[in-house]
């Protein structure tokens, strides 16, 4: 049984995230009302104490990680863009890391878990990296290039802040 009140609300707004992707993909406008309550979960946590300094970073981590993918989904509202094969793409690993952050808390799971995380989060940053380099490069449709690449970047940061996340988990 969980009982530090921190990792309680890490593993909460993770692992409401991770499903609320595909609806946030559909209606990114709804991005404010889906994360706030998290982020306040979150912030009711940092008042308990810390069992382990992985705690407080994993807390810091899931806080930066919540307000990213907030922020990239209000950045997909204000220009109305719909995501593209490469968010979408990157979108489905985020989930698939999500899901994997339970595991990291088991010491029997916790390996195969990071190792999971790792590899989704690698294809997810290529496969950003790949589009924004291209939406760079791309003469044609300027503004609209230069919103993807902000997106791109955008969701590349709510990954590092995933990972940062389950880095600390992993330390737990």
């Amino acid at each position: 049984m969980l009982t530090d009140a921190r990792i309680k609300a890490v593993l909460g707004a993770i692992g409401a995230s991770g499903p609320g992707l595909g609806e946030l993909s559909a209606d990114p406008g709804a991005a404010p009302a889906f994360f706030r309550p998290l982020k306040a979960r979150l912030q009711a946590a940092s008042a308990a104490p810390p069992s382990s300094p992985a705690s407080s970073q994993a807390l810091s981590a899931a806080g930066e990680f919540t307000g990213r993918l907030e922020k990239f989904f209000s950045d997909l509202a204000l220009h109305g863009t719909a995501p593209d094969k490469a968010v979408e793409e990157a979108l489905l690993r985020l989930q698939g890391a999500c899901g994997e952050a339970p595991a990291l808390l088991s010491p029997g799971g916790r390996a195969g878990a990071s190792a999971r995380i790792r590899g989704l989060a690698a294809g997810a940053h290529k496969t950003l990296a790949l589009a924004r380099a291209a939406a760079e490069a791309a003469p044609d449709n300027f503004p609209q290039n230069l919103k993807f690449s902000s997106i791109y970047t955008g969701l590349d940061g709510a990954f590092d802040a995933y990972e940062s996340c389950a880095e600390a988990l992993f330390k737990l």
